[in-house]
């Protein structure tokens, strides 16, 4: 982290000598701009705009929750994908040597580094319970969660068929009683209370194993969840073996195909009895929960979070562009994209919810859960009720396993490009298919816990603690701010010039420098005010778990303080010239140029062709 004294250059910014152990091979760009496309759109539409903006949008009053969720992601969601891509294709380094611009931010890099690790340990799970119910669905005799006479099934087991009883309940064994609110259930035998539908005993019982809580791990006997946990970090390593050469072509196929069963989906969807009334219920707006600070709130952390916001892995995206490719536009069309997307499977998600309301003479409110269970439970029954259920099963569940492969490799090449920029002594090498495998590996092995009976609580104190909104929210206010004052609003503007060959509106530069760390700063505050000891279902965690989920969550937010102190303590002189070598630029070669009479002449080539 040493560096030479910095010297201007003609730019004006990026000025110093190149860092020691700099690697100074050419920099391998993307084939074609729609590569870089499929993986953006991969990496910022994957589950969670399929489980939970649904399901924040259900909770949060309907089409009430897209007033804040579209406000906060024009003002918070544009302006950082933005300013990472272009940060990325400036500097042409990942997330931690990219902020050699600004050497006392560079906990950021790091910060964004650990949130990574944190998602993947657990997100790889998610990816196994998407290929064991695919590999479900490949059967000729009834789907096995639709059935109870299976190993799996307990005597209080009831199958989907008997749904139209309305009898029966979707959800954990827990929370069967909570939602006996419609009159015909309440006449129902007593006998009949602690029956649950085989989907949530397939879920609990063969799925997860389920324990009765994080203080009783159990045991590691779940072969088919190991079995489907390693495929998916085969499957991920498959994706990125060879680098962006692999993930540019793979993306074709896992953004393509999703999208194309999606929509197969939503047109079954539509046709289905009740499908009306859970449309109009998704997108029926209760104005009174606008002055909720909860909605906003939620609407903040889903922007973030479904946009792959301060993971780091847009900056390495970033810093594979063309040094002409027109980041700005471009941040608009990712933006909409991963919206529309949002908005589009709420859609395909209330259709078969308003049809599962239907038959079990439910209210919505009364089907629909958050989470996994929305899509490891509601779904399955729902699919099972169908003509042709494998077929249906089938489709959905490999659409999810495409979202799933997207949001998962691309974080891993994100973490890769980061490593590999800042230590190329030791991964800046050829062979680095060893190394990769290396990483997926240790990640796999660390994952493991989660395959005990007691696991799914700690994937969900990962899900919570280690990538949660508090600690994204956390990393977006000090990265705009390291950029909008630190590093200069004005250079940034300069350095996105030199590349595109005009300047963002000047609104960008009020967003960047006042409005997003304020939005961002404002919902950390009150995330931590309104924070909750975490529960699942009607399980709350013991105080000892909290704390572990916590110590989580400060790893990632003082990562920022302590890179800073460290890089003022090894700064030589002063403690104003220490403060004065921190937020010096330290030189990274650039290996492109683009001389000032030629600037208009590529801002008209590019703009031709650039992806709106």
């Amino acid at each position: 982290m040493d560096a030479k004294v910095p010297i201007s250059d003609s730019s004006g910014s990026m000025a110093g000598t190149e860092k020691p152990n700099e690697n100074p091979a050419k920099r391998i760009t993307w084939n074609n701009k729609y590569e870089f496309a499929f993986n953006v759109i991969g990496y910022n539409v994957g589950l969670g705009n399929i489980w939970r903006f649904t399901y924040l949008c259900f909770k949060n009053g309907g089409g009430a929750f897209l007033i804040p969720y579209l406000l906060v992601a024009a003002f918070c969601g544009v302006p950082i994908l933005f300013m990472e891509v272009a940060m990325g294709q400036y500097t042409r380094r990942g997330c931690i040597a990219g902020w050699d611009i600004l050497p006392i931010m560079r906990g950021v890099g790091y910060s964004a580094m650990l949130m990574s690790t944190y998602f993947l340990i657990y997100f790889a799970l998610s990816i196994g319970w998407c290929i064991i119910y695919l590999a479900k669905s490949f059967t000729l005799q009834p789907l096995p969660w639709a059935t109870c006479d299976n190993e799996w099934n307990t005597e209080n087991c009831v199958p989907i068929t008997e749904l139209k009883d309305s009898s029966v309940l979707i959800g954990p064994i827990e929370n069967a009683t909570e939602e006996f609110t419609n009159s015909s259930l309440h006449a129902m035998n007593a006998s009949r209370i602690n029956e649950t539908l085989s989907t949530a005993e397939f879920w609990n019982n063969y799925v997860l194993q389920r324990s009765d809580g994080i203080h009783d791990m159990g045991t590691f006997t779940n072969w088919p969840m190991l079995a489907c946990f390693i495929a998916s970090w085969v499957m991920n390593y498959l994706c990125i073996v060879k680098g962006i050469r692999t993930t540019g072509k793979v993306a074709y196929i896992t953004v393509l195909v999703p999208y194309i069963l999606m929509i197969a989906l939503l047109i079954r969807g539509l046709t289905l009895d009740g499908a009306v009334n859970g449309i109009l219920f998704y997108i029926t707006p209760n104005a009174t929960r606008l002055a909720d600070p909860e909605v906003w709130l939620d609407a903040g952390s889903q922007v973030m979070y479904s946009l792959g916001l301060c993971f780091g892995c847009l900056v390495g995206f970033g810093s594979y562009n063309k040094p002409n490719f027109d980041c700005y536009k471009s941040a608009y069309f990712f933006i909409g994209t991963c919206c529309g997307s949002s908005l589009t499977f709420g859609f395909v998600v209330f259709s078969f919810l308003g049809h599962m309301a239907k038959v079990q003479g439910k209210h919505i409110r009364d089907v629909v859960e958050g989470g996994p269970g929305l899509v490891f439970q509601v779904f399955p029954a729902e699919l099972a009720l169908l003509p042709g259920s494998q077929i249906w099963s089938a489709i959905f569940f490999l659409a999810l396993l495409g979202l799933a492969i997207d949001g998962s490799y691309g974080i891993i090449e994100g973490c890769i490009t980061a490593l590999a920029d800042y230590f190329p002594k030791y991964f800046g090498h050829k062979g680095t298919h060893f190394w990769r495998a290396g990483l997926c590996s240790v990640l796999l092995i660390v994952g493991l816990p989660q395959l005990f009976d007691g696991g799914i609580y700690i994937f969900e104190l990962l899900n919570l603690y280690g990538a949660s909104g508090i600690c994204i929210l956390w990393v977006g206010c000090f990265e705009t701010i390291a950029i909008g004052w630190l590093y200069g609003i004005d250079r940034f503007f300069d350095d996105v010039e030199l590349m595109i060959g005009y300047r963002p509106p000047i609104v960008f530069k009020y967003c960047l420098k006042f409005v997003t760390p304020t939005i961002c700063m404002a919902i950390f505050i009150a995330c931590c005010i309104e924070y909750s000891p975490l529960k699942m279902g009607n399980y709350v965690y013991p105080w000892w778990a909290n704390l572990i989920g916590w110590m989580l969550s400060v790893s990632v937010v003082a990562s920022i303080p302590f890179i800073a102190i460290k890089t003022m303590w090894r700064a030589p002189g002063s403690l104003k010239q220490k403060w004065q070598h921190s937020i010096t630029s330290i030189h990274v070669k650039r290996e492109f140029e683009i001389p000032d009479k030629n600037i208009e002449n590529d801002r008209i080539a590019n703009e031709s062709s650039v992806m709106l």
